[in-house]
């Protein structure tokens, strides 16, 4: 079991102040996964713009808040003062701006947004641009753009809401949105304007034949488009319906298909995440991506709390066939850390069991020269993941388990004098 030379490499995390633990008990899973201004959340999207994370949602004049952390979360007022002029005339009725997504490129901050009312398909989806995301920032300064793309009654068979803007792998920029009517639609954006690029085709990626799916979330991993939407019934708090489903495809225009083969134009979608005793109706999704873990942001309805639409987030990680999966039993929470590490540890890699990718976290109080290796049970090496010296601190390592078979494997952590091995297991 002695270290050899390895060209793997591990990452270490930066020394910061508040540092994320993933924690995993059962019993929390009644708590707030987050903490703060996360009350009448609904709708969110999310963003990273220098040290915070900002989150805008539903409100009467886009709400925003944000945080350093993913876990505390701070409200910081609205987007605009009122509503848009032009949308008021455009959308008689129109009293809130709901399903915000934003979306930066080449140092502009670009927000979308929907304007309409309950049951019509009389709607708008408008824009808005800012250099920075900062209220405090000489520069801020939301300027609203006007609209991108409307509906209409008796003139389109698709409702113009819940905007959601990705870039392709060949730089071109798409917008899909969408809410029952004929389902999620996607059309190309110009890149100068951000608005509808002249002569685009208007793509059918999701429909249930007039049922209810909305909210839809595009990223590309892993050589695939994911499609995130929401199925059944939002807005009716405790008695709300809302899950989050998911399909994949090739290309950004689609095909999208589920798990099982089943186009999601024809009303396919796998289940990612539903809701349970306490918390209905999860759903309208974003998903972060970030160097070192991906997030799933979404409201649900407190049952506890008179099913108030609440902000939650939750650690999304991507199994070995490709799909997206989340972990009920990890929670973003914070612990204070004024200094580095006073100790050695080794914690319970996540998830565990797991069928394609896991994350094993320790901590180092010195300065020390790292092993950390991964046996089968007969003792046998399965792979080094780390011969190298370390400075102290907290690191990350993701380990994918390749052509492993089901079964029980043991990690081994020695650095310096400290040694610890724990237990996790495979399923195939």
């Amino acid at each position: 079991m002695n270290c050899k030379s390895s060209k793997l490499y591990f990452r270490k995390l930066p020394q910061i102040r508040m540092v994320f633990i993933i924690m995993f008990k059962i019993s929390l899973s009644s708590l707030y996964a987050q903490s703060g201004q996360i009350l009448n959340v609904h709708d969110p999207c999310v963003i990273k713009c220098g040290e915070y994370y900002y989150i805008y949602c539903t409100g009467n004049r886009i709400d925003m808040r944000r945080s350093k952390d993913l876990y505390k979360w701070d409200f910081i007022g609205s987007v605009f003062k009122s509503i848009p002029a032009w949308g008021v005339q455009e959308v008689p009725g129109v009293s809130n701006i709901w399903a915000p997504d934003i979306f930066y490129n080449n140092g502009t901050y670009y927000l979308y947004y929907s304007l309409s009312t309950f049951g019509s398909n009389r709607s708008r989806i408008g824009l808005a641009t800012n250099t920075t995301l900062d209220p405090n920032d000489p520069g801020y300064n939301w300027i609203d753009q006007g609209e991108v793309i409307e509906s209409n009654p008796n003139s389109n068979n698709y409702n113009a809401i819940d905007p959601n803007v990705v870039m392709d792998t060949d730089g071109r920029i798409w917008l899909s949105f969408g809410s029952f009517w004929s389902g999620i639609k996607l059309t190309e954006l110009d890149k100068t304007t951000f608005k509808l690029k002249e002569g685009t085709r208007i793509y059918s990626i999701a429909g249930r034949n007039g049922g209810a799916i909305e909210a839809p979330f595009i990223v590309y991993k892993n050589g695939y488009y994911y499609l995130f939407v929401s199925f059944d019934l939002c807005c009716r708090g405790i008695n709300s319906t809302y899950k989050i489903m998911v399909g994949r495809a090739q290309r950004i225009i689609g095909p999208y298909f589920d798990k099982n083969s089943k186009s999601m134009s024809s009303g396919g979608g796998s289940l990612l995440l539903a809701g349970d005793t306490r918390w209905r109706g999860t759903g309208h999704c974003a998903v972060l991506m970030l160097e070192n873990a991906d997030w799933l942001v979404y409201h649900a309805y407190d049952a506890n709390n008179n099913g108030t639409p609440t902000l939650r987030i939750k650690r999304l990680f991507w199994e070995k066939n490709g799909w997206p999966a989340v972990d009920d039993n990890a929670f973003v929470l914070v612990e204070e850390s004024m200094s580095l590490p006073d100790k050695y540890s080794l914690s319970q890699n996540y998830p565990n069991p797991f069928n394609g990718q896991t994350t094993i976290r320790y901590t180092l109080a010195g300065q020390s020269f790292v092993c950390f290796e991964i046996y089968d049970i007969r003792g046998v090496l399965v792979a080094r993941l780390v011969q190298k010296n370390q400075d102290p601190g907290i690191y990350e390592k993701q380990f994918n388990v390749a052509e492993l078979t089901s079964g029980i494997y043991f990690y081994k952590l020695k650095a310096g004098q400290f040694e610890q091995v724990k237990k996790m297991v495979v399923i195939r």
